[in-house]
């Protein structure tokens, strides 16, 4: 079993950067990453505070597809978006036949292979659970239509990616995550202050994805395709005194519809928004206003159902991570805490959203 990378050492993590990197620091703490190890390191030359990024390859991230991840990265860097930049590598990772990013790094982890990279900090605080402000909507629809703009001409993936939270099958997999919830209620591993209302959600992410499956994926290959981020959400946005000060983690990022990319950031915008439609409706206008190449009307008329979608795929997977996450694995409470955000704004439009969607 490989090495897990959250036990290198502040000695091993300086070698890396500075073998690898050309860059002498000194390690500081690991931060919060869902895969990849972050470890924030201060340089030397007193440049100005880093992270170094690592992880293990796996199916879904192979060497060929990481250094891709971090060639769309640097589009959106250089696009003058808020995005970390990238400390080159001393010898980088060359794909083979392939263009290389130049940042990323193969490092011996005691015989493992491990995947890493150098780049800056960027300010700021998560944005997810911090009070919000008036117009964080507007501001999202901005930072997606920029973000939009400037991967339209990135070239695709090395091979096709798909993953549970891939747009194109959003409906399949709600549906896959509610099986997974009726039978854990089934097997009475659903516990009681999960709230009577399970059931009743479930049955309502149902009709959702029942309706992206008849209304949105049929429509899906006649609409533009581009390199998308595909996960713009509060989680992966930092704030900092009234504005966005970062968007991270692009290891989701694939070729999909363009609609993907507005259709997610817009539905991360109505959590804990006291009218979550019209902070939708503030985030659409402010995207179609922001953008090079605004949505096409095709494209406008699927977004808030598919942005529906998105959220029961949120809420049922991380509903199902929680009931089978182990007892006391933090993955149960931080499964259970997406949930508890994400129910009440399902529970809040999706009769309007679906009902709509029907009538059109």
């Amino acid at each position: 079993m490989p090495r897990p990378l959250h036990s290198l050492t502040r000695a091993e993590i300086a070698e890396i950067c500075a073998r690898h990197f050309g860059c002498e620091v000194s390690a500081g703490g690991f931060m919060a990453g869902e895969i990849a190890v972050n470890v924030a390191v201060e340089p030397a030359d007193g440049a100005g505070r880093l992270v170094l990024k690592g992880e293990y390859p796996n199916p879904a991230m192979m060497p060929e597809h990481a250094d891709w991840v971090c060639r769309v990265q640097q589009r959106a860097h250089a696009a003058g978006l808020p995005v970390a930049g990238q400390r080159p590598a001393v010898e980088p990772f060359a794909p083979p036949g392939g263009e290389s990013s130049g940042v990323l790094a193969l490092v011996d982890i005691d015989g493992e292979l491990a995947m890493f990279r150098l780049q800056e900090y960027l300010p700021g605080s998560v944005a997810a659970g911090r009070d919000s402000y008036p117009d964080y909507p507007a501001q999202v629809g901005r930072l997606a239509a920029r973000l939009a703009d400037a991967l339209a001409a990135a070239a695709p993936e090395p091979a096709p990616v798909l993953h549970p939270w891939a747009f194109e099958t959003t409906g399949a997999n709600v549906a896959f995550a509610c099986d997974r919830i009726r039978t854990l209620e089934a097997a009475g591993r659903v516990p009681a202050d999960y709230g009577a209302a399970l059931s009743a959600d479930v049955a309502l992410a149902r009709r959702a994805a029942l309706a992206f499956e008849r209304r949105v994926r049929p429509r899906l290959p006649e609409l533009p395709r581009q390199v998308v981020h595909q996960d713009v959400n509060d989680f992966n946005l930092l704030v900092a005194d009234g504005r966005i000060t970062g968007l991270i983690d692009f290891g989701d990022c694939r070729s999909a519809p363009r609609l993907a990319e507005a259709a997610i950031a817009g539905s991360y915008t109505m959590l804990g928004r006291a009218d979550p439609r019209a902070a939708f409706a503030a985030f659409a206008a402010a995207y179609q206003e922001a953008a090079e190449h605004p949505l096409a009307p095709a494209e406008a008329r699927l977004i808030e159902l598919s942005a529906l979608a998105r959220l029961c795929l949120n809420a049922c997977t991380w509903t199902a991570r929680a009931l089978t996450a182990g007892h006391g694995d933090p993955q149960a409470e931080y499964g259970r805490a997406r949930m508890r955000r994400t129910w009440p704004v399902v529970r809040a439009v999706a009769a309007a959203v679906l009902a709509e969607a029907e009538a059109a």
